[in-house]
C-alpha cells in the first residue's frame, strides 16, 4: 500500500503569516517552520501552475528559503493574497505574484537588510 503524501495546507501558512506579523515569531521561527512542515513532506511535490496546491508549495518553498529571497513583513500581505487566490483562477493568481516581486526594489531591501545578519545580502 502507497503512502499518501501530505498535503501543504494554506491555513497552516496563513497562521504562520498572523503569527510572524504579529511578531510571535520573528523570520528565523518562520523559516525553521517552514523547514520543518517541508521535512514532513520529504520531497515537495512539483504541481503544474494550474493546479491549486501549487500556490501553497510556492509559498512554503519561498517561506522555507525568506533569508535568501530578502522576503521580509512587508511581503506578508502580497504572500496572503496569493494564498486567497480563488479556485479556478490560479494562472491570474501566479500572474499577480510574478508581477509583485518584479516591481520590488530588491537592491534597495538588501542595503536594508545589511544590518540583519540572518538575512544573506
Amino acid at each position: 500500500m502507497m503512502e499518501k503524501k501530505q498535503e501543504i495546507e494554506r491555513g497552516e501558512l496563513r497562521t504562520l503569516l498572523e503569527r510572524w506579523r504579529a511578531g510571535t515569531v520573528n523570520e528565523r521561527e518562520v523559516h525553521n517552520q517552514a523547514e520543518t512542515l517541508m521535512d514532513k513532506l520529504g520531497e515537495l511535490p512539483h504541481y503544474p501552475e494550474s493546479d491549486p496546491r501549487s500556490i501553497a508549495a510556492e509559498v512554503l518553498l519561498q517561506l522555507e528559503i525568506l533569508n535568501h529571497q530578502l522576503i521580509t513583513k512587508d511581503d506578508i500581505p502580497a504572500i496572503e493574497a496569493f494564498l486567497d487566490t480563488t479556485l479556478g483562477q490560479e494562472p491570474q493568481g501566479w500572474a499577480q505574484w510574478r508581477s509583485y516581486w518584479k516591481q520590488l526594489d530588491l537592491e534597495s531591501r538588501r542595503q536594508k537588510l545589511k544590518s540583519n545578519p540572518y538575512y544573506c545580502t
